[in-house]
């Protein structure tokens, strides 16, 4: 009988979930925001795409809450 796993996350929902977890605590840390902090769908979006891009949890959090030029 095969293994149901359709209720574990895929390596690449792992990694994310990482990376997002790594990413508040950096923005945290640095003051960029202040804990209860509410993710909405368009912010998850955002980050994901930084994530895909290769950025660290930092350069994300750099990007993110930094000043558009």
């Amino acid at each position: 009988m095969a293994e149901d796993l359709s209720n574990e996350f895929s390596l690449d929902e792992a990694g994310l979930r990482a990376w997002m977890l790594a990413w508040y605590d950096h923005a945290v840390s640095v003051g960029f925001l202040c804990p209860p902090f509410i993710m909405n769908d368009v912010m998850a979006e955002r980050l994901e795409g930084y994530f895909r891009v290769g950025l660290t949890p930092a350069e994300g959090a750099e990007a993110f809450f930094g000043v558009a030029h």
